[in-house]
């Protein structure tokens, strides 16, 4: 299976905010590719909170391009590919509402949350925090580095993928009865942990219309 896995930092709770990423590409199983940026952020503020998170603060970025100087290298990484984030909801919500910040349309791609699939996949785990669900799985890694938690975020699915014997997106949507996230430039479909049920139509009998 061929997918990239994403991770942003972020120096405040603002989704723009954006001041690191971390980028992980898969080909066909096999980690091909690792990167991570350092970005300033819009607006350019930090808290204190975040920077105990992940150790980047202002001076460390204060010289760096912004998120839109990045995105004509950063967009073939991720339009027309499968794109995973563990807690996808925050890495895809960051995406895109920076490129709105900057008034960049949107890429198209599939998006998966490893929070969700490691929740149906290993049920049994007490926590599926990426720190407790590696140490689970034996992945070490660097936890709250963007470069890091991509790699993890990589072996995690690569895991699933190796322990339910499944091959692509579409295998991984029918044995987990997910719902696959997907953005275009004019949609957000968000990633679910489980399918919606397709409402049935009521046909409404001859016998109980009212004359």
């Amino acid at each position: 299976m061929d997918f990239v896995a994403i991770d942003f930092e972020t120096s405040t709770s603002n989704f723009t905010s954006v001041c690191s990423l971390g980028i992980c590409v898969v080909e066909n199983n096999i980690i091909t590719d690792r990167k991570e940026i350092l970005i300033k952020p819009e607006p350019f503020e930090f808290n204190d909170y975040n920077i105990k998170i992940h150790g980047i603060t202002a001076d460390m970025v204060a010289n760096k391009p912004t998120f839109d100087k990045y995105w004509p290298w950063l967009k073939p990484y991720l339009d027309g590919k499968t794109v995973i984030a563990h807690n996808a909801d925050f890495d895809v919500g960051a995406l895109c509402s920076t490129l709105q910040l900057f008034n960049i349309p949107l890429p198209t791609f599939s998006y998966l949350c490893t929070v969700k699939l490691s929740q149906k996949a290993y049920p049994e785990l007490s926590s599926h925090k990426l720190n407790k669900l590696c140490n689970a799985l034996n992945i070490r890694f660097h936890h709250h580095r963007a470069y890091d938690d991509a790699y993890a975020c990589a072996r995690v699915l690569l895991r699933i993928l190796e322990d339910y014997s499944l091959l692509d997106l579409n295998e991984i949507e029918e044995c987990f009865e997910m719902e696959i996230g997907h953005i275009t430039p004019n949609t957000i479909i968000k990633c679910r942990k489980n399918k919606k049920k397709q409402k049935k139509s009521k046909k409404i009998s001859e016998t109980a219309v009212a004359h």
